[in-house]
């Protein structure tokens, strides 16, 4: 136990200096404090409906009229033990900001030990790799799922090196752990460029294996990794299932109306299944954008107003203000509409930048790192770079849009970058590795380190001395504000100084990791300055990449946790007039920007709501009907006086009646707007009838009346077999009870009926029961739910109980303890051996 404990000693330091570090960045949250993050304030808008359920649901009611919760809250049967592991993890970790970057240095610190690294330069890598500026930025946007998925990445590539270096148990628990950890983060495009990256590293592994005639090193890894990927997704199964189930209903399933006129060259060029292309697109990364990966400021960093106090766009504003050449007001509108962002993208939270250093050092891999490993890394480094460029690479990224497995599920291109993102640092630790072995020629090296340096800071150099050769300094989003030509030119020369800044910034750290590597090269004793050398470049690329990561966050974006609640979900005067009607259910329009906010779902159901995997048929709806009845509304505040003059409006607006939108916010301080034309939680109709193709049905619902006439697909013939309406003004059926996941009515009527549910049909898991009987469920009227009800007095009971999620959860339990057990088994016998040494 002693010699477990010595050798132990270095990787404890490191864990301490890691420690240390998470301490001291993220200290706020040490404090009880919390990050403004976009995401997860939409995120609690979106779950609260469920925290306050308090039980496991996988439909939530507070969204879209209703939808399913598994890409929210998740649901799933059975135990999953990775989950819980990584649960006791979050635990421990006790914060959602701090906790992903902290595991991020781990994974990495122990990826860089597996290729041979030695400590101090493991460390340097893992410091590198954790505070590239994306997996920052994305921690301030919200975006915890993405940021704990990419934490275990690391870990996935150092057990796929350990089964391709013939180290098979081991390689199998950690690449087997690592996958199933990073699958149940549930971010499933960061997922599918993780496959993608460890399908390039296997070909390239394949090819070697094949060449050199390995062919049972070949077999036996190869079933080793496919052991691994299947019970990695075995132990996902629920989750994964819930995936899949949803997104053949979402707007990543299949399309099924043909487009518009308007839309129709855009449809015709989509595929089968997925999301349109410009919605994919619409996040691509620019190709000279690209070069912020060595100069973080070289399109502006972020979206934001330009610095106050050293800006020459604010200074020249102020002085024409006094002046009286604008007044007051015209001075805070232009400052207000200008950002220091000039890139191809609509706005953006910052840069993706991965060191100075790193970029050098990358480079310099390639030019002394023997082996061909490297240029399968290059590849992939080059062919994930392409991917981000989206729509910037008309030619390859449309051939992968059209052709490319599941490659149309995803948006958000840029995302892309994270790969490079670990490929990067890895060639630099490479690079070092390489440096201090002492089997390269040293004339060798200094050339190398010429060229490595004369390149990166070479461009460095350009753009901070000349960078109007290159670029305007101006964005096509700049076009529409018509800014005067005077204040272009001010905007102009502020873009132009934070590039030249930062060019210099990025060509002085190049030049200082230059000479520390050029001392170390010449040294007559190199072992003694080795030291010296390592703890210069980890402090360097630490600063650099600090400083860098400070600009987007920082103790400033941190609050008081209360003050956070309190701004976003602070009732207002609305809120609180709308939350005095304690009927079962109804529903709320926001009309302030309604499919983009989750602040509503959080006291009210909603029309509306936040996410990007809503259901494809809703989605339909409000592009073909709900955005006109908005617009209708919007028209009528020109002419109305008084908001019951709103009621001819509305009446006028079958979908949003159909759906019980019983309240409309215009304004938070101002009452709502009361719809008197709801029809209620559910109806009968005197009528009914079928169409043959989605374009009908949705044709239909033009010139109908949701209120007394239904249409349905031909497919719900069956269901409704038999059934004579004889029109009853009597009869009813009301709402008793509401939860998210179970709905109770009562039924009365002298005939049998259809009853037209004011909820949104999903065909898996929605249970319908009379008197405890089962009966189908049919949909109706695009979007809603249909059930046949005898005549007589009856309780009508809805239940969501998906069989195929509990299905799965009998696999999930079983794989997830299985790995489990053999990361146990995998601790337990390595602690034996280590032991017996």
């Amino acid at each position: 136990m002693k010699n477990i404990f010595r050798s132990s000693l270095p990787h404890i330091g490191v864990f301490v200096v890691f420690i240390a570090l998470i301490l001291v960045y993220f200290y706020p949250a040490f404090e009880g404090k919390v990050l403004q993050q976009g995401d997860v304030t939409q995120f609690q808008g979106m779950v609260h409906e469920l925290e306050e359920y308090g039980k496991p649901s996988g439909w939530t009611g507070s969204m879209f009229s209703g939808m399913p919760s598994y890409h929210i809250s998740g649901f799933s049967s059975g135990t999953d033990f990775v989950w819980e592991f990584k649960h006791y993890i979050l635990e421990t970790v006790q914060s959602q900001t701090a906790g992903p970057v902290l595991i991020l240095l781990i994974t990495s610190y122990i990826l860089f030990l597996v290729i041979g690294a030695p400590v101090w330069l493991s460390l340097l890598g893992a410091i590198a790799m954790a505070f590239s500026s994306y997996n920052i930025i994305i921690i301030v946007a919200g975006h915890i799922t993405k940021a704990w998925a990419l934490s275990f990445v690391p870990l996935i590539i150092a057990g796929l090196y350990l089964v391709f270096k013939r180290k098979y148990p081991a390689g199998l628990i950690i690449f087997t752990l690592a996958l199933a950890l990073e699958i149940t983060s549930n971010h499933l495009q960061i997922s599918y460029y993780t496959a993608i990256l460890c399908a390039i590293l296997f070909v390239g592994f394949f090819i070697s294996c094949i060449k050199d005639k390995k062919f049972k090193h070949l077999g036996l890894s190869s079933g080793i990794l496919a052991a691994g990927v299947l019970l990695a997704v075995a132990s996902n199964f629920s989750s994964l299932y819930t995936n899949y189930e949803s997104g053949l209903e979402s707007m990543r399933g299949k399309a099924e109306l043909t487009p518009l006129k308007a839309d129709a060259g855009q449809a015709q060029s989509r595929p089968a299944e997925g999301l349109d292309k410009d919605y994919v697109f619409s996040w691509s990364y620019g190709k000279a954008e690209t070069f912020t990966f060595l100069i973080p400021n070289l399109m502006g960093g972020a979206s934001q107003l330009f610095n106050e106090e050293d800006s020459e766009t604010y200074k020249v504003l102020i002085e024409r203000s006094r002046s009286g050449q604008i007044t007051g007001e015209e001075a805070n509108q232009l400052f207000s509409r200008a950002r220091e962002y000039w890139g191809d993208k609509q706005f953006t939270s910052g840069p993706v930048y991965f060191g100075a250093i790193i970029c050098f050092l990358f480079l310099l891999a390639f030019l002394i790192v023997p082996g061909k490993s490297k240029w399968w890394l290059l590849g992939a480094t080059v062919f994930f770079i392409f991917l981000a460029w989206g729509r910037n690479l008309a030619w390859f990224n449309d051939f992968m849009y059209y052709h490319f497995p599941l490659y149309s599920k995803f948006r958000t291109v840029e995302m892309a970058l994270v790969i490079p993102g670990f490929i990067f640092p890895i060639m630099a630790v490479l690079a070092l590795k390489e440096l201090i072995s002492g089997k390269s020629d040293r004339k060798k090296i200094e050339k190398a380190l010429l060229w490595a340096g004369g390149i990166t800071g070479g461009i460095c150099f350009i753009f901070w001395i000349v960078p109007e050769m290159f670029f305007d300094f101006q964005s096509s989003f700049d076009l529409p504000n018509k800014f005067p030509d005077w204040y272009t030119e001010c905007m102009i020369k502020d873009r132009k100084a934070l590039l030249q800044g930062d060019a210099l910034r990025s060509l002085v750290f190049i030049l200082l990791a230059m000479a520390l590597v050029f001392w170390y090269i010449r040294a007559k004793n190199r072992g003694k300055i080795l030291k010296y050398v390592m703890i210069g470049l980890t402090v360097l690329i630490l600063v650099d990449m600090w400083q860098v990561d400070r600009r987007y966050l920082s103790s400033g974006n941190f609050l008081k946790s209360k003050d956070t609640a309190k701004q976003s979900f602070s009732k207002t005067p609305v809120d609180e007039a709308i939350l005095n009607d304690k009927s079962v259910s109804y529903r709320v329009l926001n009309l302030m920007n309604p499919f983009q906010e989750a602040r509503t779902s959080y006291f009210h159901k909603s029309i509306g709501g936040y996410h990007a995997a809503k259901l494809g048929r809703y989605q339909d709806l409000i592009d073909r009907r709900i955005t006109k009845e908005i617009g209708s509304i919007y028209s009528a505040f020109s002419t109305v006086k008084t908001l019951d003059d709103f009621d001819p409006v509305l009446s006028d607006c079958p979908t949003l009646n159909m759906l019980n939108t019983k309240y409309v916010i215009f304004d938070n301080n101002q009452p709502p707007i009361v719809n008197p034309n709801v029809y209620g939680n559910a109806w009968f109709v005197d009528s009914y009838r079928f169409v043959n193709t989605p374009d009908e049905e949705m044709t239909a619902l033009e010139n109908l009346n949701p209120r007394t006439e239904a249409v349905l697909d031909q497919k719900f013939a069956e269901n409704l077999k038999g059934l004579q309406i004889i029109p009853d003004s009597l009869a009813s059926i009301v709402m008793t009870s509401y939860a998210p996941d179970i709905l109770e009515y009562k039924s009365s009527s002298q005939q049998d009926g259809l009853a037209i549910l004011s909820e949104v049909y999903y065909p898996y898991g929605w249970k319908a029961y009379i008197d405890g009987q089962r009966v189908p469920i049919s949909r109706a009227d695009w979007v809603l739910r249909a059930v046949v009800v005898p005549a007589g007095e009856h309780q009508v009971k809805l239940v969501f109980d998906p069989d195929g999620v509990k299905a799965c959860g009998v696999v999930t339990t079983t794989a997830s303890a299985l790995i489990m057990l053999m990361l146990i088994g995998g601790v337990v016998f390595y602690l034996w051996r280590k032991s017996k040494q």
